[in-house]
């Protein structure tokens, strides 16, 4: 899985190559793309790929790229939807005109050519026997209707809402299977309860009508669009090896101020399909604000929907476990105010199990400068004062419960923490959050982190998860200097990293850190102490000494690049950097136990760290 640290770092050796040769001096050797010169007219059928039936059986068409393209990533569109691999294996019911086209990944981007013809002339039942087609139409000379699972009052009766949202490499099988996949999977679980002032736009809750799919004379799809007041009728293919299915003369059943950021509304991914519920996905590729990712609406069967009836989920007694003593960090008798601040580098929000453990969702990015989030409370006369990170205020007294229950009596400030709006800061209902869990820093023995939980629940009121929101104290008065939170990273060709334990700069001095691990592919190294040039912009920090397996090895110091990290705040040392003048240095690191750095640090060096050519 690509995570977000990984598509940062991506980034920033973009910049250190330069745009124009971003893609071609900046990435390890990777033949997967092969050379940038394949034109449309490489792809044609005959040239860059064969139509090849079946021997034993003509509605098996295997699509079957040329030799020449092995070193490829190669990628079809076709009548069932969309592949990838050198070979892809189709299987048509049906007789009928069908379309291929293929496509390679090079150096210079994605390249179709043209798409090709083909015919298959008869009817193959077998292909129609799979349970799936079953499941979707209710079998051969059926129909089946399935409707969007939410109506006019606002009720979902089997998801959380009618749109989900995943990564571009999420399937069938992370989705059904909950198999573990390469590439960008993550998930976003929409709650219409929680997010209803936004998810389907300004058409909002009411009856979308309803997809009819049949296998009455071939197989066919009826949309009836209630939002957008059309109907819709076409055919469908569905692979059932790969859940795909295409729509012809057809659309997924949607909400129409999502028309434009999706382009192909009759490709789509079979994420989840039962008797009872199904999840069709789209790609979104076409967001002027938003990445790629999948839409995945949400049906329910006909059936269904006429026999749900609520279900009141007793919830018993999962509440977080705190140990004994959480209030003596929460509350220190020695201490009259603390004031906790939302960890913006550190995983600020996330969403919770009823346990108060983390979900780990990723794909979400964080709004700028929500570090500033600020909750000050004053012990001595149970005051609060809660300032959101555009400078709103709201202050008023404040109880803590046995339980880890705080309750505000003016409430907090709401603000959306994320850049697609779906994390947001807010109390609950009745002006409450509950501590989730907290955490002692080893480094002084006072309250680290804690992490505190909004409710979040389903139409029917059962409370299901929590909103966490992340925070750390800050103590009002207090001596103690600040603390710079550093780290060292390793990556490989294949861009498999190694994060080493963070490190904390508290002044001048010298610093270690380690990687633990083996490696025989060494591609990058780099060290970052985030927010330093923030207060220190005179800083500087210096190499000492590296040792490769408890080995020093020789460097210099003065090749090795000093830059900023993701943030502009952040002081980087890029010790390995695959673009820069230590690329040759790599077979130097690799290593079967560990890489340790010392690192000198001053915190005014007397001259700028950063300074423009």
């Amino acid at each position: 899985m690509i995570t977000k640290s990984i598509k940062h770092l991506l980034f920033a050796g973009l910049l250190c190559c330069g745009a124009a040769a971003a893609f071609t001096s900046c990435s390890p050797d990777d033949y997967s793309l092969g050379s940038k010169d394949v034109t449309r007219d490489d792809l044609i059928e005959g040239i860059g790929f064969d139509i090849v039936p079946d021997a034993g059986n003509p509605n098996i068409v295997n699509l079957v790229a040329k030799d020449k393209y092995k070193n490829y990533q190669v990628l079809w569109n076709h009548s069932q939807g969309r592949g990838k691999g050198s070979t892809v294996t189709l299987k048509f019911p049906f007789a009928g005109t069908y379309v291929a086209q293929m496509g390679v990944e090079t150096r210079g981007g994605v390249v179709y050519g043209d798409s090709a013809k083909f015919e298959v002339k008869q009817f193959c039942a077998d292909f129609v026997n799979d349970e799936l087609w079953t499941k979707l139409t209710g079998g051969v000379g059926q129909t089946k209707r399935w409707y969007l699972d939410l109506d006019s009052r606002g009720i979902c009766r089997h998801f959380v809402g009618p749109l989900y949202f995943y990564g571009t490499a999420d399937n069938w099988n992370t989705v059904t299977l909950g198999q573990t996949v390469e590439g960008d999977s993550w998930s976003w679980a929409a709650d219409w309860a929680g997010q209803s002032s936004w998810l389907l736009g300004s058409t909002g809750a009411m009856d979308y009508g309803y997809m009819e799919f049949g296998l009455a004379g071939g197989a066919t799809v009826k949309v009836v669009d209630n939002a957008q007041n059309r109907v819709m009728n076409g055919q469908f293919q569905m692979d059932t090896d790969n859940h795909t299915m295409k729509l012809t003369d057809a659309q997924v059943l949607h909400d129409p101020g999502r028309d434009a950021i999706v382009t192909q509304w009759g490709n789509v991914t079979i994420l989840a399909l039962t008797d009872d519920y199904m999840q069709l996905a789209v790609l979104r590729d076409n967001d002027p604000n938003e990445g790629n990712c999948l839409l995945s609406y949400n049906f329910i069967s006909e059936d269904y929907l006429n026999n749900w009836t609520p279900e009141v989920v007793d919830q018993g007694d999962v509440v977080p476990t705190l140990p004994a003593d959480w209030r003596d960090y929460v509350e220190p008798k020695t201490q009259k105010q603390v004031t906790f601040k939302l960890a913006a580098d550190d995983k600020p929000f996330d969403w919770m199990n009823l346990d108060g453990t983390n979900k780990g969702i990723e794909g979400f990015d964080a709004n700028s400068g929500i570090e500033d989030l600020t909750l000050e409370l004053n012990r001595s006369d149970n005051s609060y004062k809660c300032t959101s990170s555009t400078g709103t205020a709201v202050s008023g007294t404040y109880s803590l419960s046995d339980d880890g229950i705080f309750t505000f009596s003016a409430g907090l400030p709401t603000e959306a923490l994320s850049q697609n709006g779906l994390a947001v800061f807010k109390a609950n209902a009745d002006n409450t959050l509950r501590i989730m869990s907290i955490e002692v820093d080893d480094y002084s023995g006072a309250l680290g982190n804690i992490w505190l939980g909004a409710q979040q629940k389903d139409d029917q009121g059962n409370l299901y998860q929590y909103m966490g929101y992340h925070f750390k104290p800050y103590v009002a008065g207090g001596d103690a200097g600040p603390r710079y939170t550093a780290n060292i990273n390793f990556f490989d060709t294949d861009w498999v990293f190694i994060n080493g334990e963070n490190v904390f700069i508290t002044g001048d001095g010298d610093y270690t850190f380690t990687i633990s691990g083996t490696s025989d592919k060494p591609y990058g190294i780099y060290l970052d102490v985030m927010k330093i040039l923030a207060d220190h912009p005179n800083m500087d920090m210096s190499i000492k000494d590296i040792k490769v397996d408890g080995q020093s090895i020789a460097f210099d110091d003065t090749a090795i690049d000093r830059g900023v990290g993701d943030a502009a705040t952040t002081a980087r040392r890029y010790i390995l950097n695959p673009w820069g003048a230590t690329a040759g240095d790599a077979p130097k690191y690799s290593f079967t136990s560990t890489i340790e750095v010392t690192l000198h640090v001053v915190f005014d060096n007397g001259a700028p760290y950063i300074t423009e050519e």
